[in-house]
């Protein structure tokens, strides 16, 4: 669980008004606070800053000159719900009326003449939120994800006793015919069954074995590194045959390597990150997925050539889920993303 300066070290502000005077002393409290905190003097600037970076609290003042909060607030939902938006009056006297509140799709209100300290608890609740619905949709990702790896365990037992199932009877077949040659070929295409069975049974076990040591123990819970490729590719097993698309794998550690951590939230989010570039690609095409290090950091790479296309508000949830995640951060080019995993 990341504390509160940790989370707010990650959280981005946008602070909006048209007196200078208020901009730069909220500002410079904020900042002192721990704040991580922009400007804008006006509506227009404030929409072109929102278009260049991701923020996750606008503090907007409603009565300012061409663009006023309600405008500027209708101009954003248009295309982001997701932004906790703090509406701010300079004087009582300047309260919206309740009716326009109400209508409003705003988290909160504050009125500037009540302090910069009751800003700041209007702040805390408003992290606090904004964690919370993180954790709900990490929840999410997490479930859905443990449902795909629960079907593509099941598959895999199943093709496993389908398989022996097969080489029974062949076996049978061949002890009770006295007339047939139990040929070398024979003998070595069932040797070459069986042992396939029992390494798929194997890595299943394994699989099963990290996942229930995850949940079960704390998040400093040690996996080795074939674990999380081996789970990832279960987890996506279902979505692979579906799409068509194939994941390729690779490992680039050091020898007996490990990792710990919230290695368990990555892997989520690695999955479901992959299962939308899995639906956005064509059937027969394929993923890239580099599992790499250096001293400070693991490094969970994703190369595609359609990560320009993901869905906008889809992967911003993403991304605002990293964002209270505890020793993870993320990095975008235009065909990879890379998800970086702080060695603890």
């Amino acid at each position: 669980m990341m504390t509160y300066s940790e989370l707010i070290k990650n959280v981005n502000i946008l602070l909006v008004d048209d007196d200078e005077d208020y901009l730069l002393m909220t500002n410079a409290f904020l900042k002192q606070l721990g704040y991580s905190v922009d400007t804008a003097i006006n509506g227009k600037d404030a929409l072109e800053k929102l278009n260049r970076k991701d923020y996750q609290i606008l503090l907007l003042d409603y009565f300012m000159p061409e663009m006023n909060g309600e405008e500027v607030i209708k101009e954003i939902r248009k295309k982001d719900q997701e932004l906790i938006i703090i509406l701010q009056t300079g004087f009582s006297g300047q309260k919206p009326p309740i009716e326009t509140m109400q209508n409003l799709n705003i988290q909160n209100y504050h009125d500037k003449t009540e302090g910069i300290d009751r800003l700041n608890l209007e702040l805390i609740s408003a992290i606090k939120i904004f964690n919370q619905q993180n954790q709900i949709e990490l929840a999410k990702y997490r479930t859905n994800a443990i449902g795909n790896l629960i079907i593509g365990v099941a598959q895999e037992i199943k093709a496993n006793l389908l398989s022996v199932s097969a080489g029974i009877e062949v076996t049978n077949m061949l002890i009770q015919d006295k007339s047939l040659m139990i040929e070398r070929e024979n003998l070595e295409r069932l040797n070459k069954s069986y042992k396939g069975n029992k390494d798929s049974l194997e890595r299943v076990d394994k699989v099963l074995t990290a996942i229930i040591n995850q949940v079960t123990t704390d998040e400093d819970y040690v996996m080795q590194d074939e674990e999380i490729v081996e789970i990832i590719k279960l987890i996506l097993k279902s979505v692979s045959r579906e799409t068509g698309v194939i994941l390729n794998s690779k490992i680039a550690l050091k020898a007996k390597s490990y990792l710990n951590g919230s290695v368990n939230d990555v892997i989520f989010i690695v999955c479901e990150i992959l299962k939308q570039l899995m639906e956005l690609q064509e059937r027969g095409t394929s993923l890239d997925f580099v599992l790499t290090e250096d001293e400070n950091n693991w490094y969970f790479n994703i190369s595609s050539d359609k990560i320009k296309m993901l869905n906008d508000t889809k992967f911003y949830l993403v991304r605002k889920i990293i964002i209270s995640i505890k020793n993870i951060d993320i990095h975008e080019e235009e065909n990879r993303i890379q998800l970086i995993l702080k060695k603890i």
